[in-house]
């Protein structure tokens, strides 16, 4: 499947307005990594990897600057992400074992 890409200032604003309708992992066609889905209201797209511009005068290849998915190297760490960001819930309650 493909699917465009989506940067996290525009994920987070279409989660406010309530266009998102859920954030989930998926596992990347190309690749053993991870990425993260947004499916809303009309639209399906993939979580885009914000490009660094603090150090203007670093030397970075070509490449580095294009449009691609933000990567994750696991389902747990793309779940942790999605929540570090506000785009999925975080979990509130953790079961104990009684002792």
């Amino acid at each position: 499947m493909e699917v465009k890409l989506l940067d996290l200032a525009g994920a987070q604003l279409a989660r406010l307005l309530g266009l998102v309708r859920s954030v989930e992992p998926i596992a990347l066609e190309e690749s053993r990594d991870w990425g993260l889905l947004i499916r809303g209201r009309g639209f399906t797209r993939l979580l885009e990897q914000e490009v660094l511009d603090a150090a203007p005068c670093l030397h970075r290849p070509a490449s580095s600057t294009l449009p691609r998915p933000m990567t994750f190297r696991g389902k747990r760490a793309a779940i942790a992400s999605a929540q570090s960001v506000r785009l999925t819930r975080t979990q509130r309650a953790w079961k104990v074992r009684a002792g």
